[in-house]
């Protein structure tokens, strides 16, 4: 062992034999010293002394050469930046590597040196004959050190495969600055090498700055491509913290050669890195291989960048991405319009190779961007994109714009698959609070199971999910899923937007969507908005206790429900839409432009709707196909089971009800069915909840036989009102597929409960029509004793009063008027207006008497009783 108390002699024992040398005392340093065996370089205990560089010395304190191998432990290097000027191109790292080895031990420090190269603290030169390698342990430092430009702590440029550089133990990088790599820069130049990068133990790399790539490491193979893999390992307790870059506050990836892999298990969080530009903790960049993130057990928190708060992964060739058992959580994107990816922005621009994530067990909470994506900001491009998500907890993340948990999209074949998942709390100032998916142009899936939505919020559509298929297909399944407590603000979708060309959405296994609102839009369930896509609810899926508009406003309120302008909705048997409210129309289930509703056994029930249609509103020349199932419990001011407006068709067939677990209820008219539209029916009918016609063009077409025991009853309306004339309502008509009609099916009909006692229903003339028209009652006259009279034969409830006239006069006879029984009974004179029922008038005569026999004519004295007898006033 050598003791050293100068330079001299520090250089002489370097130069002997003596593998262990100690300082005695601290040294300035006027001249490189040479490493060409090993040694191991310290303090003599206890004390702890410093090599320096003179103030007239910029090169390297140390060269390690030709296999050399130096050993730090309790010393510290200085490198005396105050006395070199910065622009002195000549300032060196304080040791340089140039095939050899150097270990940073127990209390070793490398500190404030500036190199106008490569390396503020170390630089290990490529050299083909030997390896390089760094490994820092125990305690060791680098910090306050400065390159010009890369690697602030160390810049390593492999020369061989065996060249690497490993932090264990409790090693840290601290303040360190440069242009890229304010930490660690490491690159292959060599199109035959990778590069090697290990941090375990406890180490630390924390609060160094590049002014353009990699505040912690800036990390690339060879950039060119087809080289080796490159590898960047963190592990056991490793962190990377308050690092600042461009681009990559704490990493900076370049990926280009096939299986180049960052791969973190470190249980240490990667935190409060910054970035200006893109990925505030990890920036990777893939741009001819695909690139490799895997992500075990790491946090990765209160990180800040322009775009990916987190980690921000551009590739244009394909990537795949692991994440288990991780935390992303606090993280931000702030630039403004560009600041998407409040956790992870991911881009694949390649056409050809695909992009696979994968997320298991993993935590993405309380990120924020000011753009789009709070957690995740990810787009496919027109590769295939495989993302799955399983047993994740997505919460409480936020967007200005679109996609307050995840914003996706792409142009190519997507598949997304969420299962035993949580998407909790999340909040876009735009669409999607959950979730915004977007695709292109090509054919995608989004399958969802046992997922929880619930409690997000969007400023505009989509409370929990906004979904479109774009130009291509996109067919999703929400499968065991809840969607509930979601809240769209100022537009649609309180739960669920869909639309685009050809969206399908399958609810399915006891999915439910309750308790969600739109507030000032329609759809407060889910609201659909596509020409060739459906919407199906199997026979386990329920819709329930949803809210379309909590105020006037000039387009909402439609579909508390379920609103589809337009869309194919199937509700299969067993389904249920229950306690839905729209302040306006359609409490169950708003229809326009052309939708299609197929009820197939469903259930619509106890909803409401503030104006028309407490169950169904169908308008805009929508269709309603309704094959089973029942409308009942439903509550409108018109329409409380059904309100079909003009220009629409509602087709009640087979097993369909309407009423049949308790009558639906209208505040103002029509309580069961206002038609102002075409409705088809058939079969075994129950409509005694009341069938509203608006007017000749809505009256009930008839597509085959009612069946006996069918009960249809009209409500009064404008148009099923009496009129003066006694014209015949037409209430029911034929088609084409059944034009001649039955008396059975007339008898189905039951008329409006008011106004129209002496009316009946009977087939029209002819058997094609269903007639509301006055009953003709008879009039019979009896007891004429063969006498004519002119009075009429019958009469109808509108006929005017009728002044019985008498019969023409019989032979020793006197006409005492027309009664109603042969004897005793009513004089009947008059047949009032409105008077019903058939008439049997019976003739009354009666004999004439003799007349008294005439006195002849004399003249009467006053006195005389016979003249007193004829003449009154005489006086006796």
């Amino acid at each position: 062992m050598a003791q050293v108390s100068n330079e001299t002699e520090l250089a002489s024992a370097l130069a002997g034999t003596d593998s262990s040398i100690q300082l005695t005392a601290d040294i300035s340093v006027t001249a490189s010293l040479p490493v060409r065996r090993s040694v191991t370089l310290s303090s003599l205990s206890p004390g702890f002394y410093t090599l320096s560089k003179a103030a007239s010395f910029s090169d390297n304190l140390f060269r390690i050469e030709s296999g050399g191998s130096l050993r730090l432990s309790r010393i510290i290097l200085d490198g005396n930046r105050q006395s070199h000027s910065q622009e002195d191109n000549t300032n060196r790292s304080l040791i340089r590597v140039n095939g050899g080895s150097l270990y940073l031990e127990t209390a070793s420090v490398l500190r404030n040196n500036y190199s106008a190269a490569e390396g503020g603290g170390i630089y290990l030169q490529a050299n083909p004959s030997f390896p390089n390698s760094l490994v820092m342990s125990g305690d060791s430092r680098i910090t306050g050190c400065v390159s010009k430009t890369s690697g602030g702590a160390a810049a390593m440029f492999p020369g061989t495969a065996d060249d690497r550089i490993t932090l264990t133990g409790q090693a840290s990088l601290a303040e360190n600055y440069a242009a890229n790599g304010g930490g660690l820069y490491l690159r292959s130049l060599s199109e035959s090498l990778g590069c090697s990068l290990t941090l375990e133990g406890e180490t630390t790399v924390r609060e160094n700055h590049a002014s353009s790539t990699g505040g912690g490491i800036c990390f690339s193979g060879y950039r060119g491509g087809g080289g080796p893999a490159s590898r960047l390992t963190l592990t056991g307790k490793a962190a990377i913290r308050g690092n600042q870059a461009y681009h990559g506050g704490g990493i900076y990836f370049y990926s280009s050669n096939e299986g180049d892999i960052l791969d973190s298990s470190t249980s240490s969080p990667l935190s409060q890195n910054t970035a200006e530009g893109n990925g505030g903790a990890i920036f990777m960049t893939a741009v001819i291989s695909p690139a490799k993130i895997h992500l075990s057990g790491t946090v990765i928190r209160e990180n800040r960048a322009g775009t990916g708060g987190a980690l921000y992964l551009l590739s244009d060739s394909g990537y795949e991405l692991q994440a288990e058992s991780c935390t992303l959580e606090q993280n931000s994107a702030v630039s403004g319009s560009s600041g998407s990816g409040g956790g992870l922005w991911l881009q694949n621009r390649s056409g050809s190779h695909a992009s696979r994530l994968s997320f298991h067990s993993c935590i993405l909470a309380h990120n924020k961007a000011s753009a789009q994506g709070g957690a995740i900001a990810l787009f496919s491009g027109t590769a295939a994109c495989t993302f799955e998500l399983a047993d994740c907890n997505i919460t409480e993340n936020s967007a200005s714009s679109h996609g307050g948990g995840l914003l996706a999209g792409g142009n190519g074949e997507g598949t997304l698959v969420f299962t035993d998942s949580r998407f909790t709390g999340n909040e876009a100032g735009s669409s999607g609070g959950a979730v915004y998916y977007s695709n292109g142009g090509g054919n995608s899936r989004l399958t969802a199971g046992n997922v929880r939505f619930e409690g997000n919020r969007a400023g505009y559509e989509g409370g929990a999910l906004r979904i479109n298929s774009g130009t291509g297909t996109l067919r999703a399944n929400l499968e065991r899923c809840r969607i509930t407590g979601n809240t769209a603000d100022n537009n649609s979708g309180g739960g669920i937007w869909m639309g685009g060309p050809d969206t399908s959405l399958l609810l399915s296994n006891k999915t439910l969507t309750a308790d969600n609102i739109s507030r000032i839009g329609n759809g407060g369930g889910i609201y659909c908005n596509t020409d060739n896509g459906t919407l199906t609810l199997d026979g386990t899926a329920e819709i329930r206790n949803n809210q379309a508009g909590t105020e006037e406003s000039d387009f909402g309120g439609h579909g508390g429900g379920i609103c589809a302008v337009p869309c194919h909705i199937i509700l299969d048997a067993g389904s249920l839409l229950s306690e839905n409210r729209a302040f306006l129309y359609g409490g169950g289930i708003s229809l326009a432009e052309n939708s299609v509703l197929e009820v197939n056994g469903a259930a619509i029930r106890s909803n409401t709707a503030g104006k028309q249609g407490g169950g169904i509103r169908n308008h805009g020349g929508s269709t309603v196909n309704m094959g089973a199932g029942d409308i009942s419990l439903n509550t409108a001011s018109v329409g409380g089971g059904i309100y079909n407006d003009i220009g629409s068709q509602v087709y009640m067939t087979q097993k369909a009800s309407l009423g049949s677990a308790g009558l639906n209820n209208a505040l103002s008219h029509a309580s069961g069915i206002y038609n102002n539209g075409e409705f088809y029916t058939e079969g075994q009918r129950d409509i005694s909840n009341g069938f509203y016609i608006e007017d000749r063009d809505a009256v009930v077409f008839l597509e085959g036989p009612l069946s006996s025991g069918s009960l249809l009853q009209l409500d009064n309306s404008g148009y099923v009102s009496p009129n003066p004339e006694g014209n015949p309502i037409i209430v029911g008509e034929g088609t084409p597929s059944y034009p001649v009609l039955s008396a059975q099916d007339a008898e189905a009909f039951r008329k409006p409960p008011q106004d129209f006692e002496g009316w009946e229903i009977r087939l029209g003339t002819g058997e094609t029509q269903i007639w509301l028209i006055p009953v003709v009652y008879t009039i019979h006259y009896e007891n004429l004793e063969g006498s004519s009279h002119t009075n009429p034969d019958t009469y109808t409830v509108n006929t005017p009063d009728i002044y019985v006239n008498p019969p023409d006069p019989r032979p020793g006879y006197r006409f005492a008027g027309w009664y109603d029984a042969p004897e005793n009974g009513r004089l009947v004179t008059v047949i009032l207006q409105g008077s019903t029922g058939d008439l049997l008038l019976y003739a009354r005569w009666l004999p004439l008497r003799p007349g008294r026999p005439r006195l002849p004519n004399r003249i009467c004295r006053p006195g005389e009783p016979s003249c007193c007898y004829r003449r009154r006033g005489c006086r006796y």
